[in-house]
């Protein structure tokens, strides 16, 4: 007579604990990303005024992505080249720097990464079409 297995019983609600406990912890580094990425936002209106006082515009996406279409006042500066380039572009830490990417993700971790450079005023503009609005009305 052969033996039949029955299903693992533990093995089961082992799986079913494991889900309550990792949906939620995906969930709550996801909510913890988005508020650092926002924690350094900039509204279109405060954007205006920095632009109108000489902040610079820093585009972090890749080099390609930039060459594809880009906003006029721009520097490229990919996110992964930002540590060594930046001190070219902007050797004062005082200077306003706006980012921004295609989506607000690299912007976020890019105006991380000058904060604890030192530098004084970052701003995350966002995605490209954020960082196209708030150009567009800063008469530049």
């Amino acid at each position: 007579m052969a033996t039949r297995r029955l299903p693992n019983r533990r093995l089961g609600a082992m799986i079913s604990a494991m889900s309550s406990i990792v949906i939620p912890a995906v969930a709550g580094v996801l909510a913890v990303f988005a508020f650092l990425n926002q924690l350094n936002s900039i509204t279109v209106e405060a954007a205006h005024e920095y632009l109108q006082k000489g902040a610079r515009v820093i585009d972090v996406r890749t080099a390609e992505e930039y060459s594809e279409r880009h906003l006029p006042m721009a520097v490229n500066i990919p996110l992964d080249d930002l540590r060594e380039r930046i001190g070219k572009m902007a050797p004062n830490k005082e200077t306003v720097l706006l980012l921004h990417c295609q989506g607000g993700g690299r912007s976020g971790s890019g105006t991380r990464v000058l904060k604890d450079m030192g530098y004084k005023s970052v701003f995350n503009l966002g995605s490209f079409e954020q960082a196209e609005k708030a150009l567009a009305g800063s008469g530049k």
